[in-house]
């Protein structure tokens, strides 16, 4: 029994000793595979380049948070994260593909040919149109009549073969009723106005946040790979220091997956970046790839309060003032309808040839002051005021929510503006700190007093704060674009090329009467 069991142990000590001999052949071969390629030299640590200090200095990209603001006078180029085609828009023969966008520009173009647009046009002359048709109650209508044919009168016994006439009628009074009803068409068509400028204000809008989203996505993007590039030298210094047998393989495959990481945030980001391109060529119906950085709401503050920003607003929505003209036009509405309620008063003329058979042509003229009552219809008249009194009350109410809206919208904006204000300046503060932060790092860790791990970490805050400094300096803004858009003040701050009246200044539109 006992001279079995040793050499069972013998057979099993053999066996370990050949899996650990296969494992070493193993490891020698995936550290061959892992490691760089050689120049056929042996790198000594004199000739590695260990120190770390100079990877500071040559990140020559942000040497300060100002250096990340791009919102100077220049242009960026926009990388083209996207393979070819992918863009809908396409250029138009003999077109530049390098012509500079700029902010105002992209306003125009989505403003002059977005479909929305079109569409707010076309309902203002339709109300203008309205207008005009029911001015004409303040003019005589004149009819032409003619008749060919035998009439036979059985009293007189006479024949006669035809007749014409030309008959003038008019409405002059009517209890109000009648400039009740133009003033609801005129004031139909300045809300159509006000609809008009809001539907353009929110495009330009619209352009603005996507505008904004390119610079934002391309800027965020270079941040990525100012950091990708600190991590392929920090590496490509790792691998030299491995081969030199100062650092160990742990330290370069740690900065490996950091290059990694950073090269999934630039894909990601590329990404980001070809979407708002996307979104801004739809709007615009352009190719874009230059922009001008330019930004006038940058540069703008905003000093007043919460209250004032509302009074503005109250003053100068246009989306309010559209609401206004529609419910002062559904008060004289109900004006109009009421008016039946009582008579019309009025006048008929008419001209009257007629050719009789024995006599020949025989002329009359009349002339007679009209009454026109409708005194019973079914009730018809009660339940068209009701009718039209429902509509002015939903229009109240309507004007009411959006009151609240705006509210709302605004109170959101201010706090938006404040938040990202001081995220923005305290982002600044520690993108300052961290490159200062690195610096030390890089040198310590030359000194034997920091570790790799500190160095990732201290790349990572510096990147996060690079990242948080541009969020912030954008959210800033859209806080600011929605500030100004609630408060009407939009074309003002930007110059847009809105119209600001439908009526031309000595069009006979401007009052009900055409005076």
């Amino acid at each position: 029994m006992t001279w079995q069991m040793i050499k069972n142990f013998g057979k099993v000590c053999a066996l370990c000793t050949l899996l650990m001999f296969q494992c070493n052949l193993v490891s020698a071969d995936n550290s061959k595979a892992d490691t760089p390629l050689s120049t056929g030299k042996a790198v000594s640590a004199e000739a590695a380049e260990t120190n770390l200090s100079g990877l500071g200095d040559a990140d020559k990209a942000f040497k300060n948070a100002t250096d990340i603001e791009n919102f100077k006078s220049g242009t960026i180029k926009i990388d083209d994260p996207g393979e070819k085609g992918s863009s809908l828009q396409k250029y138009a023969p003999g077109e530049s593909n390098s012509t500079v966008l700029t902010l105002y520009r992209a306003c125009e173009l989505a403003i002059s040919g977005h479909p929305l647009v079109a569409s707010s046009r076309y309902s203002l002359l339709e109300k203008k149109a309205e207008y005009g048709m029911a001015r004409s109650v303040y003019l005589p209508r004149i009819d032409l009549t003619a008749q060919a044919g035998p009439s036979h009168n059985l009293d007189a016994d006479t024949t006669s073969y035809g007749q014409s006439a030309v008959e003038m009628t008019q409405t002059f009074y009517k209890f109000g009723g009648l400039d009740s009803s133009v003033d609801s068409a005129k004031l139909k068509a300045q809300g159509a106005k006000y609809r008009l400028a809001r539907t353009q204000e929110d495009i330009a809008a619209l352009t603005i946040n996507a505008y904004l989203s390119v610079l934002q996505a391309q800027e965020t993007l270079e941040v990525y790979k100012n950091t990708l590039n600190f991590y392929d030298k920090l590496l490509k210094t790792f691998w030299e220091r491995y081969n030199a047998g100062i650092s160990s393989k742990a330290d370069a495959r740690k900065v490996e997956v950091s290059q990694r990481s950073t090269q999934s945030q630039v894909t990601i980001q590329q990404q980001q970046l070809k979407t708002a391109r996307s979104m801004l060529e739809n709007i615009i119906k352009q190719p874009v790839n230059e922009v001008d950085t330019e930004i006038p709401m940058n540069k703008m503050e905003i000093s007043d309060t919460l209250e004032g920003a509302y009074e503005v607003a109250k003053n100068h929505n246009v989306n309010l003032k559209a609401y206004d003209a529609e419910i002062e036009s559904q008060k004289r509405a109900v004006s109009t309808i009421e008016s039946d309620y009582y008579p019309a008063f009025g006048y008929r003329l008419q001209a009257k040839s007629t050719f009789e058979k024995v006599d020949g042509y025989k002329n009359s003229l009349d002339g007679q002051l009209t009454l026109n009552w409708n005194l019973f219809h079914g009730f018809a008249t009660d339940e068209n005021v009701k009718k039209e009194e429902a509509v002015l009350k939903r229009l109240v109410a309507t004007k009411e929510a959006t009151e609240l809206e705006v509210q709302n919208i605004l109170s959101d904006a201010f706090n938006a503006y404040k938040s990202s204000a001081k995220e923005f300046k305290l982002a600044r503060e520690a993108y300052d700190a961290s490159i200062n932060l690195m610096s030390l790092y890089l040198s310590e860790f030359d000194l034997g007093i920091r570790t790799l791990l500190d160095l990732i970490t201290a790349r990572e805050g510096q990147t996060s704060a690079a990242v948080r400094e541009v969020n912030a300096r954008f959210a800033r803004i859209r806080a600011a674009l929605n500030i100004f858009l609630e408060q009407g003040r939009l074309p003002e701050v930007l110059g847009l090329p809105l119209e600001e009246t439908p009526f031309e200044p000595s069009s006979a539109f401007n009052s009900a009467t055409g005076e």
